[in-house]
């Protein structure tokens, strides 16, 4: 990280253009996260799928049970599939298909650059694909694409979507792009250069990614959960995203942080029990 901020730090006073392109590439490469050697069996069980997405990405998605109810579940930014092999079970053990795509860039997906346009095209690809599907679970990015995708007035959801389930949500790309730019020390006349490509990039600026865009609203039953200590994605996100919701219901967890819900045994009870009202 030192290395990284100090050589960014060159490169801004260098030359701020080139340190924007420096940094976007940064910004949108995630870390690849290893297997857990505790997931691999359940890994072993599933069943693989080779998708391409609307814009050329090809993904590897990965399909559990037989259930006549599917389950779709978005991991998070540097994240894969594999991190929820304990949700897996508890759906599959109340008969549901659960798919879990790794999103571009992650997993055993190709390619090494993200974005969350990426992350939406890989849930449209899934669902269009390999659906139909009755429930959505996004974490973090995830759930961010999750909220996105359904809160774009121009495409309707998906037809036969029941339930959505949204855990330690962010609120948009400003707060990606503001944690980033204080992780990594990026001074205004950088930042000014990085909005424009950014720009350029997407189409437009951070404000116009956001988890419900304007007065977006999702008109499904919602479950959120969050940490109230959550040390990357502060628990107020949910909170104001639950009072914008007409039917969404919180659950605030304490202790687990903001990866932990994915495996705490109480809050997967309750996630359960909230998609098998479908």
């Amino acid at each position: 990280m030192r290395l990284v901020r100090g050589l960014l730090a060159f490169l801004q006073w260098l030359s701020p253009r080139l340190a924007a392109r420096v940094a976007l590439r940064l910004f949108l490469t995630p870390v690849r996260r290893k297997l857990n050697p505790a997931d691999e069996a359940e890994m072993y069980r599933a069943r693989h799928h080779f998708l391409r997405c609307a814009n050329g990405d090809p993904i590897h998605v990965y399909e559990w049970g037989e259930g006549p109810r599917t389950a779709l579940i978005l991991h998070g930014w540097g994240s894969h599939a594999a991190r929820f092999t304990t949700m897996v079970r508890a759906l599959t053990d109340r008969g549901w298909r659960v798919l879990a795509p790794d999103a571009p860039g992650h997993g055993e997906s190709h390619g090494s650059t993200s974005s969350l346009p990426q992350f939406i095209g890989a849930l449209d690809a899934v669902i269009e694909q390999l659906g139909p599907v009755q429930a959505l679970v996004g974490h973090s990015m995830g759930s961010l694409a999750i909220a996105m995708r359904l809160g774009d007035s121009r495409r309707p959801p998906p037809a036969d979507l029941a339930r959505v389930v949204l855990i330690s949500t962010p609120s948009g790309a400003p707060f990606l792009v503001e944690s980033f730019e204080q992780l990594f020390g990026i001074d205004g006349a950088t930042r000014e250069h990085g909005l424009r490509i950014f720009r350029q990039r997407f189409g437009g600026l951070p404000e116009e990614f956001m988890a419900l865009p304007g007065d977006a609203q999702l008109h499904l039953p919602v479950l959120l959960v969050h940490d109230a200590a959550d040390d990357v994605v502060p628990f107020d996100h949910s909170a104001q995203l639950a009072r914008r919701l007409p039917d969404a219901s919180l659950i605030t967890t304490h202790g687990l942080g903001h990866s932990g819900p994915l495996r705490d045994p109480a809050t997967l009870t309750a996630i359960a029990d909230f998609l098998d009202a479908v």
